[in-house]
């Protein structure tokens, strides 16, 4: 069973489940990730390709993609084709030590949706989600939604009943737009939508339960909301405001910030998708934190503004005035900033403007909670409270992994009652971390107090790449000599590989000898094989001919 479900923001919520005979699976090791194909309907499908590091396995744990260029220290994920950015969470994965194989997975990307196979019995009433992370939002902004499904793969009619919420930050989230009756029928697909509006700033967490036959089963509800005040101004008498004043706020506009081309870029876009509003982009030697303080912006100099409205900017000389610039530690970009700035265009006029984002007078994060353990069942978890007066709330989390990049929104919730938390039963033969944080009024978060469990899986590959220590042309032939791989991926290696690209030979050892070689030019690698599969390619020989 496997299901992809509302992948993109842009598509409102738009549903893109599958599973059974609709989902093609074509690849599933932990030596080349996963390729998934999903037929959503006779016009329309969906992929899902999970690629590991470079010479690494693919493993549990919190991720933070960046892109292609990551393919060698961390995995990679194209959803439909498009690279997808910010955390991702595999939060179970499960493989044959035999031969790497993945027979059970389960992943997250908030805002984007979940991806997940083998985890539900032949036969059952399958939820499309049982993990929904949403997009980091504002307080007071509009909801973000998006879309359960409610497949029925038995053969015979189910009772449905109401969702409902629950937990701690319950009226943050709610179930709408139901096409669900009181019974669903075999083979039959219904859907809801589930919202998203935070009442209030920092991390929240909640648990929608769906009434099916007789049982609930629940669904985890996670998100988070900014702090403090976030708005763009720029008005002036110049070529770019022509006289008006344009303010956009976070609960006026849909604001983001992204780095690209050594700058950072702050947005506040239209809510009916008409585009940018107005934005600004900041330069700072190495993409370091403004200092505080009053300094000059120049179009050639260490730091650089341009603010657009609708369209229209240009660099520009002028000052600037810095009351609080952060970055985030784990995203590097921008998380607080307070500025204003009067620049001049072209025209001599001045243009001034300010740019706040998530600006609050308190930026300071309380201190983790501490003693964090696991009883000896793994049954709960227990911590001493924040050592903070103006701790308010505590959020724990339970993250399969070592819980390295642990964030509120990673893993999934725990219900917290005072200073402890009841585990879920999990599945032996993995390792586990709960990662508890405090939270202030302002919504800043602490660092995690973490506590392990469980054991470590063992988790295979294919080898690692031999290395060539000597070519010997030979009439039609090249005999090759290398050495083993430094690793064997974790099971013995059952023979080596010769290829030149088009004449391929194997063997059990060093040397092999490659025959049939045709009068031409060629270079050759060398790949180890186990049970997992062939392994990474040596780095290619030198040039060589054969022997006429």
């Amino acid at each position: 069973m496997l299901q992809i479900l509302s992948p993109w923001y842009q598509d409102r919520g738009t549903p893109q489940f599958a599973d059974g005979e609709d989902v093609d699976l074509r690849t599933a090791d932990t030596s080349r990730g996963i390729d998934a194909r999903a037929t959503l309907s006779s016009t329309s499908s969906a992929t899902f390709t999970l690629t590991p590091p470079t010479g690494k396995p693919l493993t549990t744990g919190v991720y933070r993609l960046v892109g292609q260029q990551s393919i060698d220290t961390i995995p990679t994920l194209q959803i439909n084709g498009a690279d997808v950015f910010g955390e991702f969470d595999i939060i179970d994965l499960a493989s044959d030590p035999a031969d790497g194989r993945i027979t059970r997975f389960d992943a997250v990307a908030p805002g984007i949706g979940e991806f997940r196979f083998g985890e539900d019995a032949p036969g059952s009433v399958v939820l499309g989600a049982r993990n929904l992370v949403f997009q980091k939002a504002y307080v007071g902004a509009r909801r973000t939604s998006q879309v359960e499904t409610v497949h029925n793969t038995g053969s015979a009619p189910v009772t449905l009943g109401k969702p409902t919420v629950t937990g701690p930050e319950a009226t943050s989230f709610a179930a709408s737009g139901s096409t669900c009756g009181t019974t669903l029928a075999a083979g039959a697909t219904c859907a809801f939508s589930v919202d998203f509006k935070p009442k209030a700033s920092g991390p929240a967490s909640a648990s929608l339960h769906v009434p099916i036959g007789g049982t609930s089963q629940r669904v985890a509800l996670t998100g988070s909301a900014f702090s403090g005040k976030t708005a763009i101004t720029s008005s002036g008498k110049d070529s770019v405001d022509k006289g008006k004043t344009t303010t956009e706020t976070s609960t006026s506009s849909a604001m983001s910030v992204r780095e690209s081309a050594q700058a950072w870029f702050f947005s506040a876009q239209d809510l009916g998708g008409k585009g940018e509003i107005i934005g600004v982009r900041l330069q700072s030697p190495g993409l370091k934190s403004f200092p505080r303080g009053t300094r000059a912006t120049t179009t050639g100099g260490p730091y650089k503004i341009v603010t657009t409205v609708r369209g229209l900017g240009c660099d520009t000389t002028g000052t600037m005035t810095v009351k609080q610039f952060l970055l985030d530690p784990v995203t590097g970009l921008p998380d607080t900033v307070d500025m204003s700035f009067t620049q001049y265009c072209f025209d001599k006029l001045a243009q001034r403007g300010s740019l706040q984002w998530q600006a609050r007078p308190d930026v300071a994060a309380p201190g983790a909670p501490t003693a964090v353990r696991v009883s000896a069942t793994s049954t709960s978890v227990q911590w001493k409270p924040s050592p903070s007066s103006d701790a308010v709330r505590t959020v724990a989390r339970l993250v399969q992994g070592d819980g390295t990049g642990a964030t509120p929104q990673s893993g999934v919730p725990l219900d917290v009652t005072g200073t402890s938390a009841t585990l879920p039963t999990v599945p032996t033969g993995q390792r586990y971390t709960v990662a508890v944080f405090a939270v202030d009024a302002a919504g800043n978060v602490s660092s995690a107090g973490t506590a392990g469990f469980g054991t470590t899986p063992v988790t295979v590959m294919t080898p690692s790449s031999p290395t060539i220590t000597g070519i010997e042309p030979g009439p039609g032939s090249v005999t090759v000599s290398f050495s083993p791989p430094a690793s064997d991926g974790g099971l013995p290696i059952t023979g080596y590989e010769v290829s030149t690209g088009s004449f391929t030979a194997t063997g059990s050892e060093s040397p092999i000898t490659l025959t049939g070689l045709p009068r031409n030019n060629y270079q050759v690698r060398v790949n180890a094989v186990n049970a997992a599969g062939k392994g990474l390619a040596s780095a290619s020989s030198a040039s060589f001919w054969p022997e006429g």
